[in-house]
């Protein structure tokens, strides 16, 4: 097995990191790194878990005192912040609400043949939401290629592709972001059906509003599809922010 990094940026989410990083460290990464907001409880708990898994060594704890006012998104920063300071071209970027299942490592090997560019993997929600059940419905009724924010890539194929001073404009949808430029270039696969555990899956009308911005401002999804998602789905919001970002002039309180 090719020797991989793991990033996983992190801020309050104390509640959670007990599941979710064990998981990661199960995976016998070669390092892990977390760009971590001054959260004391957050780092804490991080340093804690690492000693008790035997990963304190292997672990790199950055945390980010400095402003970034030139980012709109600072999960975008950390995470960039996360992928340049890894030492391994193959990266597993992980959000630190998630409970990986071991099973995604076989398929880590795929990145760089056959032209492959990034592998990302299916999640399943605890407890289930309407939205998130729906979801996986339509995945198993009608397999069609789908992209998660938990995934395998190339840190060169990475640097290579991206667009940093267009990153540091969105409000959210990093990860689509990075997807978008990356695959321009390479392939990409999409892994369904591994139990990657949402912890906290719960939809703000915030989300749903920055979901629906980032379909029409970086995916450019067309209106019907989006009418689609919303109503079998139930996201209202997500309409609203699609319509926003498409034909309005002024931005959604939540959108600043």
């Amino acid at each position: 097995m090719v020797k991989f990094s793991i990033v996983m940026p992190v801020k309050d989410e104390v509640d959670v990191l007990k599941f979710s990083l064990p998981s990661i460290y199960a995976l016998e990464p070669d390092e892990v790194i977390i760009p971590i907001e001054p959260f004391q409880e957050s780092i804490e708990m991080v340093e804690r878990t690492a000693r008790k898994c035997g990963y304190l060594g292997k672990t790199r704890i950055m945390v980010l005192h400095e402003k970034t006012p030139d980012w709109r998104f600072r999960q975008a920063y950390a995470r960039r912040k996360g992928f340049q300071a890894a030492r391994n071209d193959l990266i597993l970027t992980v959000d630190a609400d998630i409970m990986v299942d071991s099973r995604i490592k076989p398929y880590f090997g795929l990145v760089g043949k056959n032209g492959i560019g990034l592998v990302s993997f299916g999640k399943f929600p605890y407890p289930l939401t309407f939205a998130r059940m729906m979801a996986r419905i339509v995945q198993k009724a009608y397999s069609h290629h789908s992209f998660t924010g938990l995934y395998a890539f190339s840190k060169k194929a990475w640097q290579e592709t991206e667009d940093i001073e267009s990153l540091k404009k969105i409000p959210r949808g990093e990860d689509t972001h990075l997807r978008g430029y990356l695959t321009k270039k390479y392939r990409e696969i999409f892994i369904p059906g591994v139990k990657n555990i949402v912890l906290r899956p719960k939809e703000s009308k915030r989300y749903q509003y920055l979901a629906g911005w980032n379909r029409w401002k970086i995916m450019k999804i067309d209106i019907w599809r989006t009418l689609v998602s919303t109503f079998l789905y139930f996201r209202p919001f997500m309409l609203v922010g699609y319509l926003r970002a498409r034909y309005g002039k002024t931005r959604y309180a939540s959108e600043r």
